[in-house]
Formats: C-alpha cells, sequence, structure tokens
C-alpha cells in the first residue's frame, strides 16, 4: 500500500532521516501514457537547452561544489530519499547532509515531500533549483546527461526514490568489472522519446503499425513483447574495460507484481531488482518456465 504525502516546503528544517522506503510499480509505453505529462512541475530538460538568461532576472544564490553535486543526483534521478542521499553522497555524514540540504530548501533550490505515518523525506529540484543547474552544469559534465524537476505522482513517490537504491547496487556491479558508467538514463526519457515516435503511427494500418512499432523499439534497443514495447526503470549506458560501449536495463520489481508484468519485463531482457522482503514474494514466480530468471535484492 502506498502512504500519503504533503508539501513540507515552508515547515521547520529537516530533522535526521528515519524511515524505510516502500516500493511501487512502473508503467509501460504506449502511445496515450507519457509518465508526468499532466503536470507542468515534471517538465524534464535536457540542460544542452537550457533557458536564455535574459528571461529574467538571474538571482544570486550561494551554493558550494558539495551542494552542487548533490543537486546532480537529486536532478538525475528526479528524487531521492534524504536518508539514500545521506548514506552515499554524505558517507553517512548526517549533520553535514542536512546542513547542505537545509540550506539548498532555504534558497528555493530543493523541494521536499514528506510521507505520513512515517514523516520520510523526499527530495525533488524546484524549477529554480533545476534552471540553476543547468546554468551551472556546464563545467565539464556530460552533454548527454538530462536532468529533471518536481515530484510526479506522490503515490509512485517512493518507488521513484528507489531507483537510486537500484543504480548504487548495479553501479557497484559495473566499477568492479573494470568499467565505467557513462549516462543515466529513466523510464521518462525513454517513454518520452517512444511515445512521441508512437503517437505519429495511429493512423497507419495495424498490420503496418505493428512493423513500425517494432522498428521504433529497435531504434532504442527495446523490446516488443505481446505488442507492447516494454520500458526498463532504468538504463545504465557504460564503457567496459576495453573502452566497448555497453547497457544494462533494470527493473524494480515489487510484490504486487502480476505474473504477466513479470513475464514481460523477463523477456525483454532486464535485469530485474527488488527489495529483500519483496524478492521473497517474487522468487515463486520467477520459477514459472514462462519466467526462469533470477531476481537480484536491493
Amino acid at each position: 500500500m502506498g502512504r500519503d504525502f504533503s508539501p513540507d516546503d515552508e515547515r521547520e528544517p529537516l530533522s535526521p532521516p528515519n524511515a524505510a522506503l516502500g516500493r511501487g510499480g512502473s508503467d509501460q509505453a504506449d502511445p496515450t501514457h507519457t509518465r508526468g505529462a499532466r503536470s507542468q512541475r515534471s517538465t524534464s530538460s535536457d540542460f544542452r537547452n537550457p533557458r536564455s538568461r535574459d528571461e529574467a532576472p538571474e538571482r544570486s544564490y550561494e551554493v558550494n561544489e558539495s551542494q552542487a553535486k548533490t543537486m546532480g543526483d537529486i536532478g538525475t534521478f528526479r528524487t531521492i530519499a534524504l536518508r539514500d542521499l545521506t548514506r552515499v553522497r554524505y558517507a553517512g555524514n548526517e549533520k553535514q547532509a542536512l546542513e547542505e540540504v537545509n540550506d539548498l530548501l532555504r534558497q528555493k533550490l530543493l523541494g521536499r515531500s514528506v510521507s505520513q505515518p512515517d514523516r520520510a523525506v523526499y527530495l525533488t529540484l524546484t524549477p529554480e533549483g533545476h534552471q540553476f543547474l543547468l546554468n551551472r552544469i556546464g563545467q565539464g559534465a556530460d552533454n548527454d546527461q538530462v536532468f529533471y524537476h518536481g515530484f510526479v505522482k506522490t503515490r509512485e513517490t517512493e518507488h521513484d526514490a528507489a531507483i537510486y537504491q537500484l543504480f548504487q547496487k548495479e553501479a557497484g556491479n559495473i566499477i568492479s568489472s573494470g568499467a565505467k558508467v557513462t549516462r543515466v538514463i529513466l523510464d521518462f526519457e525513454l517513454k518520452k522519446s517512444v511515445n512521441r515516435k508512437l503517437t505519429r503511427l495511429s493512423s497507419l494500418p495495424e498490420e503496418e503499425q505493428a512493423q513500425r512499432k517494432c522498428e521504433v523499439a529497435n531504434e532504442h534497443g527495446l523490446t516488443v513483447v505481446k505488442g507492447r514495447i516494454q520500458i526498463p526503470d532504468l538504463r545504465l549506458e557504460y564503457e567496459d574495460r576495453d573502452h566497448n560501449p555497453a547497457k544494462v536495463d533494470l527493473e524494480l520489481a515489487t510484490g504486487h507484481y502480476r505474473h504477466a508484468s513479470m513475464a514481460a519485463k523477463s523477456s525483454a531482457g532486464f535485469k530485474i531488482y527488488a527489495s529483500a522482503s519483496d524478492a521473497v514474494r517474487l522468487r515463486p514466480a520467477m520459477a514459472d518456465p514462462e519466467i526462469m530468471q533470477e531476481i537480484f535484492s536491493l
């Protein structure tokens, strides 16, 4: 079950993180659904096309290098739980994490949402924080990385934030093999590109639509399963130890996944992760001959 969430931007400074994350499901791509399309706050932007500084007076912000990296992490994954940010970005240094995050909240570069009743804190960039990052990020950053701002659907906040955990787990495997992660691609980015092309096919005959849909999937390195293009929660592009480009598509499954959904993700070749508790519930389904795939625990 999902938790209730409430915006908490104007309240007292953050207290230490103290809650566990839950899980949610993921959508598949089809021509009528683009995640976050209903909210202006969820609009993403590639920093290669930043807004002109002449459009509005530029406000002065005080952001140190550590805070800028925190904003980059949050923008890359759209939302991160304060608890996970403290553990990873600040190596468990709660005092530094709270000082820097509270300062960014005061400057309205970050927004937050708090789950009820456990008071878990989730962070995202504000539109101002997003634009600040776009203006600053030209200092040696990867020009292909997309950054996001704003929460999309509050009931999916926990699942979206858990993608950061998923990244840490798989990136660790990639790095330990001598490879290097070069780009993080969320389902938002893939869905936007796929759905934009699928909408152009609606007037075509059914048989031609099916053929063109396979072409769209191939263009994105994806697979059509039972008439639908399967979209992973997370794609990591990386260079292996010999500097060859490679990628891995990852799915964060929950105990609520239906058999058909698990079978489709498995058929698409996704590497499937789950929380420890969800993995126990999902393993019997993974033994099904239609799936027969290992599930990895976060």
